[in-house]
């Protein structure tokens, strides 16, 4: 059992013996004295705690201040037995004893005297003698007990401080010479200077003489972080502050303490720590303080001369050790952390829970949370909770005593990140950190300024994501469940909703004579509830499983339950563990103890106990689940939705944090219109997350057609464990390779989908966005057209990745636009002119690359013979001349590039026989066509637009657009061998348009 050294408390040293708070069990409060033979004995009518002379001072003279009302001062000279009394005169106060002397006051303003008074019982009476030499108008601030005299503070007005030595022989008043306050040991004043050159020293003075110091040591200046204790024979004593003992605190033992010599020779500890707010100064010039080695022989402890002039030590009473004060707990993946008070700070130390005896591994220090009061008050320190991803979050106070959230990261140190927390309004209660699932917290406060809240914060960022009323509530994963009472004789109202948004999910109900709810927790599957009730024992508790919807009543309702995966543990001065999972509440008793946790995905809990050996509650009992460990989880994640290869690439970059460590994760990346592979890429493992980024490139760094992927994760625990976590969603690749007919989208990039352009009576060319469900919505528009315009959305003529759009305008000439990606086409966009004469064609098309080098290419019918044409595009950014593929066009109505239809991955054409037969015509890859095959019979006697609009589904087949006379517009999904399926309408009101292109 880790310990701490025990509070002590001294009050005085004599020239037999010492006066302190007593060690005894059942003596807390008491007062002791115990000789330096090692005899205690009990002292009647004092009260542990008060300062160190006010009982008596540098002699083994005891007083015992007179009670409320009374005047008595009874003196006990504790070696020879002898007692008399001191009667303090009225209008004075006691203050001290020093030997047979009674120092009183009188009070003056507030906690200020205006006189000192020595008084001594001589032949039965009192004897009043008022300090002399007190300049006029003097008040005293403070009175310092020596076994010759009295250290004053004291000013006139508000002048400063000054300092004055008062003997008791005479009891005359004379004016220190001290700048600063000095420090009074038993025989000497100690006082450091600094000269004008900034050197420093330290000067010892015998009192009652302040011309010249006895004893210089220089370089030694006594500091914050420097106390003088004493003087010692021929060294003094002093105590150095040790941060290695926790944060400073007022009677902590955290001071090393040695003694310096005056004969320059080295500083040489003595204590390894110690109290150095409360030293007892002996007759003999030696001193009492408590300390030690360590809490196992620490107590209090003699520092006086040795034989041979030097200094020594001596144990003189032992103040057992008490065990570090637990004052929290937390399980999270196999790690017990503890919050411990002790050696003057609490701190949060860790242990790994292990197989082997005894269950748990070496205690690790990791420091002490932010902002905190928390000492010997449990309610006073932070709640830890885990976030399920390896994270602890709590609420503490911030370098500028801010509200905050802190994280710390699994292996790291406290007090951890500081996020700052904002929750927007004012209150007069501290937020409490309830629950936290991955990057959410459930943060619910108290406040009687505005209305009680719970909010959920991203513990990231500090956002406030989503605040409702307080009420019993709980997280986990990215749902919020809170539960409200309807009334006596009613039902608890238990709701679902969505955390980050509040948009509700799911309601149940439970309980018969729920009042009010009292407490609500949500672990898996199980969810806990409690409620007040209007009859004994007025609370109704439960468990739901939530796959189910049974619910198993728990028939303890008197402590403080938590909830387990598939049990709760019910605390107080028994625990209880209840298993649920037969449908039955099945108990195990454990004992005394309280403030019980668990670890939700081992099962195992933990709690404090109570430890007879030291009567108190310092144990902690861990309870092993002996269940099989939940499998490896992702609690939430970062993942982008886009991935950019254009000229200023950003990659896909994802994190997914993870209830336990994981191996290095793997991630495929499918083309969701194929189903394809395109890349595969191994990311990296931390402690409790894996990552992976992906710069949108197939193997080899290949450029990958704009769209959508599909990528799949593949993460192994790192224990080997249960099955691997796998995770699946989608990205959006921009900047890759242009999709066919692919102009524009919502996001003003290409998206992987064909697009429709129109042409409307106002001069308006149109790309109507493809939806990828075999719609159109969305548009990308350009105005100043002349209404005759005919557009031909062709591939990428000049390589920037982006479609270009081939227009023959009235007049005849034909010009090769190419817009940026995902813009609007203008009459003043980039362009060349390809030429003139183009009106002797009646239909233009583009069906992809014909000729198998990569380029899209042109198809031109000649109206005048029914010839059919290929236009090759180049490496220039133009088409060449015109390949003759065919004659007797002519009897077609309709011929559209349609892509590729079959699979073969050649561009293919569609037309329309006079007498409504719909022929395909697959592309051979030289520029010629294979002999038609036959697609519909009777089709498309009411169509006047034909479009081969490439894929709109987003299935990677391309489709067929046709519009009726009557406007409206239909959709036939390819196959991808060849056909396509029944026409779907699409939309209506599409007659308005003059072209669909």
């Amino acid at each position: 059992m880790r310990t701490t050294p025990a509070f002590g408390s001294l009050m005085g040293a004599g020239s037999t013996g010492f006066l302190h708070g007593s060690t005894a069990l059942g003596g807390y409060g008491k007062v002791d004295w115990t000789t330096y033979d090692g005899k205690t004995h009990r002292v009647e009518g004092l009260t542990n705690g008060f300062r160190v002379d006010s009982y008596g001072a540098a002699s083994d003279v005891i007083a015992v201040p007179p009670k409320a009302g009374q005047r008595a001062v009874a003196l006990t000279d504790m070696a020879s037995g002898r007692s008399w009394t001191v009667t303090l005169p009225e209008g004075l106060n006691y203050e001290m004893t020093v030997g047979e002397t009674v120092v009183a006051v009188r009070p003056g303003t507030g906690s200020l005297y205006s006189e000192v008074h020595l008084l001594q019982a001589e032949n039965g009476a009192t004897v009043d003698r008022k300090v002399t030499g007190l300049p006029e108008g003097a008040i005293i601030s403070d009175v310092g007990g020596a076994s010759t005299g009295l250290l004053l503070d004291w000013a006139v007005g508000s002048s400063l401080t000054q300092y004055a030595w008062v003997d008791l022989a005479n009891g005359h008043l004379e004016v220190l010479p001290f700048k600063y306050q000095p420090a009074l040991t038993s025989r000497h004043f100690v006082t450091s200077a600094r000269d004008e050159s900034g050197a420093t020293r330290t000067e010892i003075y015998a009192q009652g003489r302040w011309d010249v110091p006895v004893h210089t040591l220089p370089k030694l200046y006594i500091g914050t972080d420097t106390k003088v204790l004493g003087v010692v024979d021929k060294a003094l004593i002093v105590a150095r502050y040790d941060a290695a003992y926790g944060a400073k605190v007022y009677y902590g033992a955290q001071w090393r303490i040695s003694a310096v010599p005056f004969d320059g020779s080295p500083e040489r500890e003595i204590i390894a720590r110690a109290v150095a707010d409360r030293v007892a100064h002996r007759p003999d010039g030696g001193l009492i303080l408590m300390g030690g080695a360590g809490s196992e022989d620490y107590g209090y402890t003699a520092v006086v001369a040795d034989a041979s002039g030097g200094v020594r030590t001596e144990l003189l009473h032992r103040i057992p050790p008490k065990p570090m004060a637990v004052q929290g707990l937390m399980l999270d993946q196999g790690r017990l952390s503890t919050i411990e008070y002790g050696d003057s700070r609490a701190a949060v130390y860790t242990r790994e829970l292990t197989e082997q005896v005894p269950g748990f591994g070496a205690r690790t220090d990791r420091g002490e949370p932010a902002g905190t009061t928390c000492r010997d008050s449990a309610s006073a320190c932070p709640t830890l909770v885990p976030t399920g991803d390896g994270r602890t979050v709590y609420r503490g106070l911030d370098a500028q005593n801010r509200e905050a959230l802190f994280v710390v990261d699994g292996g790291n140190d406290y007090p951890g990140k500081s996020v700052p927390l904002d929750l927007g309004e004012a209150a007069n209660y501290a937020p409490r950190v309830r629950a936290a699932s991955g990057d959410l917290a459930l943060v619910q406060r108290d406040n009687t300024i505005g209305s009680p809240q719970t909010y959920i914060v991203d513990i990231d960022d500090g956002r406030t994501l989503h605040k409702e009323a307080l009420t019993p509530s709980a997280l986990w994963g990215d749902t919020l469940w809170t539960a409200v009472g309807q009334g006596t004789g009613g039902k608890l109202s238990i709701t679902a909703k969505n955390a980050r948004t509040g948009a509700q999910q799911a309601t149940l109900t439970v309980g018969s004579d729920c009042g009010g709810a009292a407490d609500l927790q949500v672990v898996g599957r199980w969810l806990y509830w409690k409620c007040w009730t209007g009859t004994a024992p007025n609370a109704a508790a439960g468990v739901v499983d939530l796959a189910t919807g049974k619910n198993v009543p728990i028939p303890r309702v008197d402590g403080t339950a938590v909830l387990g995966d598939g049990f709760v543990v019910e605390g107080g001065a028994q625990v209880d563990r209840y298993d649920v999972r037969s449908g039955t509440a099945v108990v195990q008793s454990l004992g005394q103890g309280g403030a019980p946790v668990v670890d939700p995905r081992t099962g195992d809990f933990a709690f404090r106990a109570w430890r007879a050996e030291s009567g108190d509650w310092s144990e902690v009992r861990v309870i092993r689940g002996q269940q099989t460990a939940a499998d490896l989880v992702s609690t939430h994640s970062r993942v982008t939705p886009t991935v950019d290869t254009d000229a200023t690439p950003v990659p896909w970059q994802a994190e997914w944090w993870l209830t336990e460590p994981a191996l290095a994760p793997t991630v495929t990346f499918k083309a969701k219109s194929t189903g394809k592979t395109v890349a595969t890429v191994t990311g990296k493992a931390g402690t409790h997350s894996v990552t992976a980024a992906w710069d949108g490139k197939g193997t080899g760094g290949a450029l990958l057609p704009n769209g959508t992927y599909i990528w799949s994760l593949s993460a192994q625990p790192a224990d080997g464990a249960g099955p691997a976590l796998t995770k699946t969603g989608t990205v959006r690749l921009s900047g890759g390779t242009a999709v066919r007919r692919d102009h524009a989208g919502t996001t003003a990039r290409p998206d992987g989908i064909g697009d429709l352009l129109t042409l409307n009576s106002s001069g308006g060319l149109t790309f109507q966005h493809g939806t990828g469900s075999g719609t159109f919505s969305g548009k990308t528009s350009g105005s100043g057209w002349p209404t005759s315009t005919f557009a031909v959305p062709f591939g990428d003529l000049n390589g920037d990745r982006c479609n270009d759009v081939l227009v023959r305008m009235p007049d005849g000439r034909m010009r090769a636009y190419t817009p940026a990606c995902g813009a609007a086409l203008q009459p003043t966009t980039q362009h060349k002119v390809l030429g003139t004469g183009w009106n002797m064609h009646n239909v233009l098309t583009a069906a992809g690359d014909l000729t198998g080098d990569g380029r899209p290419d042109l198809v031109a019918r000649k109206a005048a013979t029914g010839e059919l044409f290929v236009y090759r595009g180049t490496a220039s950014g133009t088409v060449g001349s015109p390949l003759r593929v065919g004659s007797g066009w002519g009897v077609y109505t309709h011929i559209t590039g349609a892509g590729d239809l079959n699979g073969d991955g050649r561009a293919d054409l569609l037309a329309r026989h006079t007498d409504g037969t719909l022929y395909r015509y697959d592309g051979l890859g030289n520029g010629l066509f294979a002999p038609r095959a036959k697609v519909f019979t009777n089709w498309g006697g009411s169509y006047n637009a034909l479009i081969g609009a490439g894929d709109i589904t987003g299935d990677g087949k391309a489709d067929l657009v046709v519009r009726d006379k009557a406007g409206n517009l239909y959709r036939n999904t390819g196959d991808g061998k060849g056909s396509f399926s029944g026409r779907t309408q699409i939309a209506t009101g599409w007659g308005v348009y003059k072209g669909v292109f």
